[in-house]
């Protein structure tokens, strides 16, 4: 089982998951992310280097943030107590890096990582601590110490999984055999040498499926303050529908092109294990949710969802006879690989590659590229959106694609870059964002009649 930030937010939200856990009557392991909010203070403060009246200021606020939680969330002084110390134990661990970091002028990925799993590191405690006086024993489980083991990757590691279930099976199945319910840090890991790594932002999602899949559990709950993925961003069209089920591709597909509802890397360590996938809606667990699994147990084939990213830029890289040049595109693509820019889409031609990046990282790609000398001219272009029409079968639904363009056409919205084939489940093109909602609600009409 596991719960995001939002559903941690207050000392009531966070009864009302200790609840939702009670309920499930069967042996269970908790994952959690950070209270809502924290992970985001973490980064913000630890993204440049800081005076000791910033460590003190900034100490003060998340150590206030936590001790209110607790006094709101728990009922007795000595429970309030205990927790308070254990927390404390924690903060002045954070403390001694963010002085370090402070000393020494510097904020190295090793330092970055490390400090910004902290906000899982204190709400397991706090909700273990609810559980135990609530009746349930329960334990507080740091990811690095029980041994989720990454490859090492700072900022965006991924779970190697046989190595990771021969550390922590052992250790999560004695807890469940003596009757205490594990509550694991979602969001990171330990690289082999030791040190912190993280998953990348919303990682604790991915947390939770490794842990299933070490345990060999039949399903994993993801609990969000959504009621799970519908057939649309229902704050463009609400008439969304909600969707019963997706397959593993389908929802990986959902997930990277916007749909942020769970993690995109999830789906693999369930895959892997054949673990069914729950997402469902804390603040309304009478909900259905979205089921994830694999193909084949309902047939159910056919177009699901549309997704949708603003806020994405084209890089255009142009060079002569680029087209014939061995080796250009990989050269490209590590630069922006060293440069930390995600390439959501590509297309080339003979003179020209053109990237689908997101706005924030032109800078970047700009001066990477630009440093390279490899480039006869560069240009970018901003004010993009990216739509996404997933289904499984969609690589084999004759006339589909025909049917989105006239659609977008109907409303005089002009298709930029188009990418088709790459996944049998999903296909995506750019729209100028300014068109997005009119688009949207013409493709969502077009093909749920709504």
């Amino acid at each position: 089982m596991k719960f995001g930030g939002s559903s941690l937010k207050t000392g009531e939200c966070m009864r009302q998951v200790a609840e939702i856990i009670i309920s499930e009557k069967e042996k269970k392991a908790v994952v959690l992310s950070a209270v809502t909010g924290v992970t985001e203070m973490l980064v913000q403060f630890i993204s440049r280097t800081r005076s000791e009246e910033d460590v003190d200021a900034f100490m003060k606020q998340i150590t206030k943030l936590h001790t209110d939680l607790i006094k709101d969330a728990l009922r007795t002084e000595k429970g309030q107590a205990k927790t308070m110390e254990e927390l404390v134990a924690k903060l002045v661990k954070l403390e001694r890096m963010l002085y370090g970091s402070c000393y020494i002028e510097e904020v190295n990925p090793r330092i970055r990582d490390y400090v910004q799993c902290f906000g899982e590191r204190l709400s397991v405690i706090m909700v273990a601590a609810l559980l135990d006086e609530m009746g349930v024993k329960a334990k507080a489980m740091d990811a690095d110490e029980l041994g989720i083991i990454t490859d090492g990757e700072y900022g965006s590691a991924t779970v190697n999984l046989e190595a990771t279930r021969s550390m922590i099976r052992p250790k999560l199945m004695k807890s469940l055999q003596d009757g205490v319910t594990p509550v694991i840090t979602g969001f990171f890991g330990r690289a082999p040498e030791g040190s912190v790594t993280v998953f990348g932002r919303n990682g604790s999602d991915y947390s939770a499926a490794a842990v299933a899949n070490a345990l060999g559990a039949s399903s994993l709950e993801i609990w969000k303050d959504v009621d799970g993925f519908m057939s649309v961003d229902p704050r463009i069209v609400p008439s969304a529908r909600p969707i019963p089920t997706l397959s593993y591709d389908e929802a990986a597909e959902l997930a990277y092109f916007g749909a942020k509802v769970v993690h995109p890397m999830t789906m693999e360590p369930a895959r892997a294990g054949n673990i069914e996938i729950r997402v469902k809606n804390v603040f309304r667990p009478e909900a259905p949710g979205t089921v994830i699994r694999g193909m084949g147990k309902n047939g159910d084939v056919g177009i699901k969802s549309i997704s949708c990213m603003k806020n994405m830029s084209l890089v255009k890289v142009f060079g002569e006879d680029t087209g014939y040049k061995l080796g250009v595109l990989e050269d490209i693509a590590s630069l922006m690989t060293k440069a930390e820019v995600n390439i959501y889409s590509v297309v080339t031609s003979l003179t020209c590659i053109a990237m689908l990046v997101d706005k924030k990282d032109v800078a970047k790609a700009q001066k990477v590229l630009t440093e390279s000398g490899n480039l006869s001219r560069m240009e970018t272009h901003s004010g993009f959106a990216l739509m996404c029409v997933v289904g499984e079968g969609l690589g084999h639904h004759k006339g589909l694609a025909s049917r989105v363009f006239k659609a977008v056409a109907k409303e005089g919205v002009n298709v930029g870059l188009i990418s088709a084939g790459a996944s049998l489940v999903a296909f995506h093109f750019t729209i100028e964002e300014a068109d997005l909602e009119r688009a949207t609600k013409a493709v969502h009409e077009e093909l749920f009649g709504c």
